[in-house]
């Protein structure tokens, strides 16, 4: 991989650093007790599900995914990701590890990874198909 392709990842890395950040702040006192819901999840997983999802794509983005597993993959290191941030923010006095904070992650990155698929199942197919795209 060369440098103009490696580049392609500077926005996962950029938007996983600012996920990083945002996510150790210390959270000010009684802040979580005044969160809005939407369709019955808090504003809070809806953040989660879509950061987490912003950063499968950009990942699918980086590598130019075109096909199920790469995206698979892409989308277990957002996952894993998320995993290992909300174990780091049990170290961080006024946050805690929370499971439906994982969950949320977990789900966006999913959906993320499958709407990905879909909007580039065209050249998936075209990929699976035609046995020039395997040399």
């Amino acid at each position: 991989m060369d440098w103009s392709e490696s580049r392609r990842y500077l926005p996962a890395v950029g938007f996983s650093l600012l996920l990083l950040v945002t996510s150790l702040l210390p959270v000010p006192e009684g802040a979580g007790e005044q969160v809005p819901a939407l369709l019955g999840f808090t504003l809070d997983k809806w953040v989660h599900a879509a950061s987490y999802g912003t950063l499968a794509v950009l990942l699918a983005w980086g590598r130019q995914a075109r096909d199920v597993i790469t995206v698979a993959a892409l989308v277990t290191v957002s996952v894993c990701y998320g995993a290992g941030v909300e174990l780091l923010q049990g170290l961080v006095p006024s946050r805690g590890v929370s499971g439906t904070d994982f969950v949320a992650n977990a789900v966006g990155a999913v959906l993320a990874g499958l709407a990905w698929i879909a909007a580039h199942r065209s050249s998936i197919l075209s990929d699976r198909t035609d046995p020039q795209s395997r040399q």
